[in-house]
């Protein structure tokens, strides 16, 4: 966000509760600021996913950009929150005048015993997360991207942990994937487009184990753009994260092999999810769901797939979420017997007329939730630039906010400019456009340190 716009969005923020605070909640001077902080917010929330107001010392930082050191009466606004236990407010796209009138009216109910982040979920305000800055030993611009970072690592490593104590004949330990998905919550709530960018990447050691935690976070993604949130959300993402688990009793020569299986392979590769349900019932501490994804997410709309003649039965709305991400995951992931395909392509393959194999409606919500190029992914541009994409447009898929990296001959630019792609330029055209998405492989950037 601009400073002079990340500006006005704090005085606005500060002279809507400071309003409060000496006339009641229907008086129209509390009423106006309401107005006008939902106006800078909505406004601010055009051209980025989210805007995150961190409140450090006597500082305001917005989206990593310190603002001048203002007025005594901002000074102590920033104290005030701080004292309330309140140094980071995220505001996400969507955000309503509704949502910031409950924000301020939870602010004035000073007596409360019930914490502040807590009333606003009563008051079911989605779009406004208020919690602590977590200090990490990165520079601000990077802390976003090095803080998700370090989670999905971490949630890696776990995944592998999880699926060797299974592979072994033990039981996965649900205390270790506990910690994973309170982690992923936490990003998908607070930082979602970081995560999205992580689970995009396609350069990482081991599929099997970076898809159990792409599959986890596109699952609580969708179920987040639900209002699902708490320990539902938790236990979606649980679900998902184990749906494959029963693949530890497959074959090596079948989950590997580079061609098409034969009629027995597939057999064989079939049973994962009987043995996946079976193994998630014996754990102890196991939520509910984790078995009936696992032995559902083969499953179709209309029960074809497999488990073959399970009769008839309702798919679980957990298990219709894990399928789209399971599907999306795998067909851009490169794999040894194929690449992985563009966002384009897969929404063409997985929206085909008549496809039985996804609830149509949650297929367009996730289709509307990652965007045509999703942040994170590199694509060329018209004058052959390469470019990472930084932010999407609310309501154009085909003009996201760009970074360009490369010039038209393929060299690296040493300070990369953001550009617009939906600006017009005096003629009344659009000086950049986005023609394609590209793998970050086929010319060796790493996308993520550009965020």
């Amino acid at each position: 966000m601009e400073q002079k716009k990340a500006e006005e969005l704090i005085r606005r923020l500060a002279a809507a509760l400071r309003g409060t605070e000496l006339y009641s909640a229907a008086h129209p001077l509390v009423q106006r600021g309401i107005d006008a902080f939902t106006a800078a917010a909505q406004d601010g929330l055009k051209v980025t996913p989210s805007v995150v107001i961190g409140f450090i010392g006597d500082e305001v930082v917005v989206d990593g950009t310190r603002l001048p050191k203002g007025t005594a009466s901002l000074i102590g606004f920033a104290r005030d929150l701080r004292d309330r236990g309140i140094e980071k407010i995220t505001l996400t796209r969507g955000l309503s005048r509704t949502e910031v009138g409950s924000l301020v009216a939870a602010f004035t109910d000073k007596g409360s015993p019930v914490p502040l982040p807590e009333r606003l979920i009563t008051r079911g305000v989605r779009n406004v997360t208020l919690g602590r800055i977590i200090v990490d030993d990165v520079s601000d611009d990077q802390a976003g991207i090095a803080a998700a970072r370090r989670v999905y690592s971490t949630a890696v490593e776990t995944a592998e942990n999880l699926w060797n104590a299974a592979k072994a004949g033990d039981q996965p330990d649900p205390g270790a994937a506990r910690k994973i998905i309170d982690g992923l919550a936490r990003l998908v709530t607070q930082d979602r487009t970081s995560l999205m960018a992580l689970t995009a990447l396609k350069k990482y050691d081991n599929y099997t184990f970076t898809h159990m935690v792409n599959v986890s976070a596109l699952a609580m993604a969708q179920a987040r753009a639900l209002n699902i949130d708490g320990p539902l959300l938790r236990e979606f993402g649980f679900a998902a994260l184990m749906h494959d688990i029963g693949k530890v009793r497959t074959p090596l020569e079948v989950l590997n092999k580079p061609g098409k299986l034969t009629g027995e392979e597939f057999d064989i590769m079939k049973r994962h999810v009987i043995d996946g349900a079976h193994i998630l019932r014996r754990t102890p501490e196991m939520p509910a769901l984790a078995p009936i994804v696992a032995f559902e997410h083969h499953l179709k709309q209309d029960l074809s797939g497999y488990p073959e003649k399970i009769g008839s039965r309702q798919l679980n709305l957990c298990t219709m979420i894990v399928s789209i991400a399971d599907v999306f995951d795998a067909l851009r992931s490169n794999r040894p017997y194929r690449e992985g395909m563009a966002t384009v392509r897969i929404r063409s393959v997985m929206g085909e007329q008549g496809n039985p194999a996804f609830n149509q409606v949650l297929l367009k919500r996730f289709v509307n939730l990652m965007g045509l190029f999703p942040v994170g992914n590199l694509v060329r541009l018209n004058k052959g630039e390469v470019a990472v994409v930084t932010a999407e447009h609310p309501t154009d898929p085909f003009r996201p906010q760009v970074k360009i990296l490369m010039d038209p001959s393929g060299a690296l630019i040493e300070d990369p400019p953001l550009a617009n792609t939906w600006e017009r330029d005096s003629r009344g055209e659009h000086p950049h456009a986005v023609v394609e998405a590209i793998d970050p492989e086929s010319v060796d950037i790493d996308p993520l340190q550009y965020l």
